[in-house]
């Protein structure tokens, strides 16, 4: 069963040529919700409001709207693209409304998104697209004057079909020590399904009487795809280390209520990096 409409607010896309802070960049627009979850049924209609906000206490901003298609890299950067150009595109279902606007300081305004399926889709499975919001801003951080840059934000949306499954699974936990003695753990995750899955969970490390829990929420890995995931981690492993990954997905639109225990991951922890480590593997 497909999960009803759900609009979250956990993942939000800020392109300035790159990542950026929005509010010492002078662009502080927020888009809510930042992430659409909704069924697609063929030849079905539907709509959702978009709010767009000007959090700048000083200054007027004008935006144009319009629509993207995006996906995740395998470290879960987004990646935008034209509209229509990829195979899970779909823009061409899309209209919105207005295409332009004006936000003095504190003003938010609504942006309504119609989506209407084709009568005949040539898959099951997701589809997404993107709802943007643009603008030209000086660079505040070149250092020169008159160097514009474009900042786009970016409201992300799934249409999920029906016959769709996420089928996720953790195929790889290790740490990795960087030269400096930084400590990351790496999970690599993938999903054989046609459609995303949402994890939500944690890591535990154990050894010798000891246990660190790391709780993971939101780790979205895409259909057809393996996503890597990492975590900062501070402090001493214990002694003969095992690390064991359990989440739940919570959309699975194959599971009843739309959630899904994944299977459990439990192996020895291994550590890549520094060798000044290895004494805590015994």
């Amino acid at each position: 069963m497909i999960p009803k409409t759900l609009a979250r607010s956990c993942l939000m896309a800020l392109l300035a040529c790159g990542l950026g802070a929005p509010a010492a960049l002078g662009f502080e627009v927020g888009l809510q919700p930042t992430t659409v979850e909704m069924s697609a049924d063929p030849g079905n209609r539907q709509r959702q409001v978009i709010s767009i906000s000007n959090s700048d206490s000083d200054a007027p901003i004008s935006l144009t709207i319009g629509l993207a298609d995006w996906t995740l890299a395998r470290d879960g950067q987004i990646r935008l693209s034209p509209p229509g150009e990829r195979e899970e595109s779909a823009s061409d279902w899309v209209r919105f409304s207005p295409s332009f606007v004006t936000l003095e300081p504190g003003e938010s305004q609504k942006i309504l998104v119609d989506i209407i399926a084709p009568a005949k889709l040539a898959r099951t499975g997701d589809y997404r697209f993107a709802v943007l919001a643009s603008t030209i801003l000086p660079d505040r951080q070149g250092g020169q004057s008159g160097i514009l840059k474009k900042y786009e934000i970016a409201s992300l949306f799934y249409l999920t079909t029906d016959r769709a499954m996420s089928h996720p699974a953790v195929r790889d936990v290790r740490l990795s020590v960087a030269a400096d003695g930084r400590q990351t753990l790496k999970l690599m995750v993938e999903n054989s399904g046609n459609a995303h899955a949402r994890l939500n969970g944690d890591v535990l490390i154990e050894g010798k009487g000891e246990r660190i829990e790391i709780p993971i929420s939101n780790l979205v890995v895409l259909e057809n795809s393996e996503r890597e995931f990492d975590v900062p981690f501070e402090g001493p492993l214990p002694a003969n280390p095992s690390v064991t990954v359990s989440f739940e997905n919570v959309f699975a639109p194959q599971g009843s209520g739309g959630t899904q225990p994944v299977k459990t991951y439990t192996a020895p922890l291994s550590v890549t990096g520094a060798p000044r480590l290895s004494a805590s593997i015994q």
